[in-house]
Formats: structure tokens, sequence, C-alpha cells
């Protein structure tokens, strides 16, 4: 970094947002939550944020993604005036539907029959398309690099075959310059103009565990001439509840969650086997390890003690989104200044988010936008975001982004 750059400016009106955005903002909005296509299946939309942004003037890099898209918008500020050249930050917003059919009452509802922007991602991915449109008004104002992300695939049941679009679009390689990240999701947890940002756990990690228990079949009336693998799945049932309850911090946000049970298929019979599968949730790193070795040691001294082994399967999903505490207080700071209400929000959400898979590259923070409707669940065939402050999310989102690149060259 440069001794003589001068350091991050404040937050003011010396960031101007460009006459008529918010309405620009809404109508983009509309449109995509009228086109709410799925994972991987983004084509119409990429389209459309292509269109919009070549129309604008603003770079798209040629990363080979079939759907979702990275541009690129360079600062054109003298660099012995301004700093951050040579410097790279991004933000992402994310663009997949949700395979749910509308039923909002709104007039510019789905015309994807089966699809709907349930979760926001029209809200996000507008968010992001302002902060771009922002930037490339603002080029002649900074120095250095911004890389706005239209991810796909967030919403995508993630396999070893088939990686969430955080994964994808590092995979790129379009991403290895980049020193910060910058998120952004709606939430219906705050009314618009609240924006929710806070250092530490933000998200849960996402793991699978799948569990068969080989026992031996047998007549119900002569137990003592099998092993009844239910027994045992009992006893993991109770012992799995007692890992989450008893080895983890007790102010740590987890949960271990067993969905689905299934052995045997008769009244009078004891079957050879018996199978579980649900998922565990952990907001701190360290937690999921130790709830991932606890689980394995009660795997196998279960299976040993009632004599029936046990086959054990573990899939890390996505990691825990942790916000870095320097930007998540830059981006705090970065709102307040700009006239906006800032709340740090309770503890971390135990719902998956793939945008933590940015931070394992660069340290960065995840910002929520209240879009209001907290009568509507989110992921429900009802919820549509209110669309009053797309220009201010658009606002904040370019803003930390400039304070960020000067303050990374100073």
């Amino acid at each position: 970094m440069s001794n003589t750059a001068s350091a991050a400016p404040a937050a003011s009106a010396a960031y101007p947002v460009p006459e008529g955005l918010q309405s620009q903002l809404e109508d983009h909005c509309r449109w995509f939550h009228q086109h709410p296509e799925p994972s991987y299946g983004e084509v119409a939309t990429t389209a459309r944020i292509r269109e919009i942004l070549t129309a604008h003037g603003i770079e798209i890099l040629d990363t080979g993604l079939r759907t979702g898209l990275v541009a690129r918008i360079e600062g054109t500020a003298d660099p012995s005036a301004v700093s951050g050249a040579g410097h790279v930050v991004a933000v992402r917003g994310d663009i997949d539907g949700l395979p749910i059919t509308e039923q909002t009452g709104v007039p510019y509802a789905s015309l994807n029959e089966g699809y709907l922007h349930g979760c926001g991602h029209d809200y996000n991915l507008t968010t992001a398309l302002g902060a771009a449109l922002i930037l490339a008004a603002r080029r002649d104002s900074f120095a250095g690099t911004v890389k706005v992300i239209f991810q796909p695939a967030e919403e995508v049941a993630a396999t070893k075959e088939v990686p969430t679009g955080a994964v994808t679009v590092i995979n790129t390689g379009a991403l290895k310059d980049v020193e910060a990240f910058y998120g952004v999701h709606d939430t219906n947890g705050t009314e618009p103009g609240v924006f929710v940002i806070h250092p530490g756990p933000d998200s849960g990690a996402v793991d699978k565990f799948r569990i068969t228990i080989n026992g031996k079949g047998t007549h119900a009336a002569h137990p003592n001439g099998g092993a009844n693998p239910i027994r045992t799945l009992a006893a993991l049932i109770d012992g799995i509840q007692s890992i989450a309850g008893q080895d983890v911090e007790p102010s740590h946000p987890r949960v271990v969650t067993v969905t689905h049970v299934e052995s045997g298929k008769t009244w009078n019979v004891i079957a050879p086997t018996a199978f579980l599968e649900g998922t565990a949730r952990t907001a701190f790193p360290e937690d999921r390890v130790i709830i991932h070795d606890r689980f394995q040691a009660l795997v196998n001294g279960l299976g040993a003690a009632y004599g029936t082994p046990i086959d054990f399967e573990w899939e890390y999903g996505a990691p825990s989104v942790v916000n870095d505490e320097h930007w998540s207080a830059l981006a705090a700071d970065t709102a307040t200044a700009l006239g906006l209400t800032v709340t740090a929000g309770g503890q971390a959400s135990l719902g998956g988010e793939d945008f933590s898979y940015y931070l394992q590259e660069a340290p960065g923070a995840f910002i929520h936008i209240g879009v209001g409707n907290a009568d509507r669940p989110m992921h429900g065939p009802t919820f549509f975001p209110k669309l009053d402050a797309l220009a201010d999310g658009a606002n904040l989102l370019a803003t930390v982004a400039q304070r960020t690149l000067a303050e990374l060259g100073a």
C-alpha cells in the first residue's frame, strides 16, 4: 500500500446517485420478478442483465459461465489524488428463482408458471445492478476495480457433481485478484430503509448426514435371535440431540435435526437394517468440527455396543458466513453516513448461504436490506419484497466498494 495516497473518504453527498435511479430499478426489479428461472437455468435473466450493463458501457468478463456473469468497472480517477489504484473488490447479487407457484397477487406476478422469486433474488440482483450503474457513473471519482457478480444457482441442491453457484463462479478464476467481497440480500425481518450489518457469524454451515444401521433380521417373537437396528436407531437419535445440547458453547446458534427415519415393513418382523438422515447447522466453524467428531464417536460406539455396524456418511455443504469485523464496521459506518438506518440484528440465522465460499477467498461482509412483508414467509408462495429502498441499497453497495478500494490503497 502507498504511504502517500489519501485515506478512505467519508461517505456523504459526495457520492451522488444518478437521477431517476429508484424508478429505473423498480422497473428492472418488476421485470425480473415476472421472469424467475431455476438454478443454472437463468438464461433470460442473464440476457437481460447483460443488455442493461452493455447499454451503460459496462464491461462483461469472458468467464465461460452459461448463466450468470461478472462485470468489471475500472475507476479512472488520478491515482495520485485518489487511492485504490491496483486494488480489486467485488460485490455480489444472486439471480435464481424457486420452484414455487406464485400467490402474491401483485400485478407483476411471475409469467413463468411454477416459478417465483420467493427469496427475493429479483431484489438482490437489482441492487447489485444498481450498484454497477452508480459505479459506472462515478468512474472518474475512484481508482481501482470493482467486479460485480451476478451469481447463478444460490438455491441449487448442491452435490459433488453440481456445485452451488458461488463455487461455479469462483472456479472460473475471474475473482482471483479480489481482496474484499460484499454480498447483499433482502430480509423481511425489517422494513425498507433498515440495513442489518454485523461482524461475525451471519448464517449457518449446512451439513447433511446419512446413516445405515446394519442389524440382523428376525421374528419379533424372538428378538434374541437377531440384532434389532431400531434399538440402535433410537439410542442414536437421543445421543444426537445430546451432542447439540451439551457439547457446544450454549450461546452459539446450532441445531442437529433428524428428518427421515425408516426401518421395517410390518408389525411382527424385525428388519435387518434401519436408516436415518438429517442436517447439522452451525454458525461457528469450531462447532462444525465438534459436532462432526462427536457424531462419528457416537456412531462408532453405539454400533459396537449393540452389535449393529453402522455406515456413516457426512456431506459438508456451504460453510457459515462469517463477516469480517473490519469490513463490517466500514459497511455499517458507510450506511450511517449515507443517512440510512443500521442495526446489528440478532443471532446468526442457521439457513444456508453460499456467499460463504467467497469469504474463504478473501474477507468481506454480507449486508441485509429490509424489504418488509414479515407476514409473508420468504421461500413461500406469497412473498415479494417492497421496492422502496432499491436505490439506497445500490448506493450503499457502490459506496462501500469505493471506500474499501480507497482504504486498501491508503
